[in-house]
């Protein structure tokens, strides 16, 4: 960033804060260990990103939060929290209106320029990235319990994830390897398949699926394609309402469609890689693996109408 752009976005987020707080905005962010109590914004925290959010209601420290992103759905009490947008289209002016001490952002959260804004402003920015596998959802309860400056409690959780986790994964039967398509709900832009370097891919991985498809992050697919993939499970995620007629055509010809193997999911559950994984990869399973269908009751399970 050039030093013109740094001195007007510290002048915007000071000139946002006074607007907001008045003679005390130019004291610096407090300890963000601290319970927010009264007009004090002492240890609030902006959360983006629905997984870092799910996260800070796990640990018991939703009275802290006063704001959220638009992907943050879950619980359901998240909803009613003041919204900054986008996760991937952030902008500094809706967030310090809030006032917080700390925002959390997970690696995918931006642009970068609005993270440099608000801690020109005095605010406390913390970006969790991890890898998506169960080891980085139990590193990133920790990151976020850190950031809350309740460690003791996010090894719990953290713990009781990973267990949790190896209790379910622990059902995949030994020797098979379903071949899977996983398409993915873009609104009017139709159905995208998941290849590599996704968040599909980590989860079809961890719960030993074989992706039908190779190419690299999400690409349309066609009806021939799909045919020539010979799936024979399907599963799509949704984060809404879904065209489902468009389904008929595409995979009509498909293994997975002759035998009723085509299945939706919530997206936000099973691609989140939060605190719910074990939820997700009970919900994955059982469509994987029939015979192990009844030893858990899958949240958010949806089949996709014919």
């Amino acid at each position: 960033m050039s030093g013109l752009l740094r001195i007007s976005a510290r002048a915007l987020g000071l000139l946002l804060v006074c607007a907001a707080c008045g003679a005390t905005a130019s004291q610096p962010a407090s300890d963000s260990g601290a319970n927010n109590t009264g007009t004090s914004k002492t240890g609030s925290i902006v959360s983006v990103d629905g997984a870092l959010t799910e996260i800070v209601y796990a640990l018991g420290a939703e009275q802290r939060l006063l704001g959220v992103d638009t992907t943050s759905l879950y619980p359901a009490a998240a909803q009613q929290l003041p919204q900054v947008g986008y996760m991937r289209a952030l902008s500094a002016e809706g967030i310090l209106s809030l006032r917080p001490a700390t925002v959390l952002a997970s690696r995918d959260a931006g642009p970068a320029v609005v993270f440099d804004q608000l801690s020109a402003a005095g605010v406390q920015v913390v970006r969790i990235s991890t890898d998506d596998s169960a080891a980085g959802v139990a590193d990133k309860i920790r990151q976020v319990a850190q950031a809350l400056d309740i460690p003791v409690q996010g090894e719990a959780l953290a713990t009781q994830v990973l267990a949790d986790t190896q209790r379910v994964l622990d059902a995949i039967p030994d020797g098979e390897s379903p071949r899977t398509l996983f398409l993915m709900g873009a609104g009017g832009r139709g159905l995208m398949a998941a290849g590599s370097a996704t968040r599909a891919q980590a989860l079809l991985s961890m719960t030993g699926a074989h992706n039908v498809l190779a190419h690299q992050g999400y690409k349309p697919v066609n009806a021939e394609s799909a045919l020539q993939a010979a799936p024979e499970v399907v599963l799509v995620g949704q984060t809404g309402a879904m065209a489902t007629d468009s389904l008929q055509p595409l995979l009509a010809m498909t293994p997975a469609a002759q035998n009723a193997r085509v299945h939706g999911l919530d997206a936000g559950l099973i691609l989140g890689f939060g605190p719910r994984l074990p939820e997700a990869l009970s919900a994955v399973l059982p469509l994987l693996y029939p015979q192990v269908a009844g030893r858990w009751a899958p949240a958010a399970l949806a089949t996709v109408p014919d």
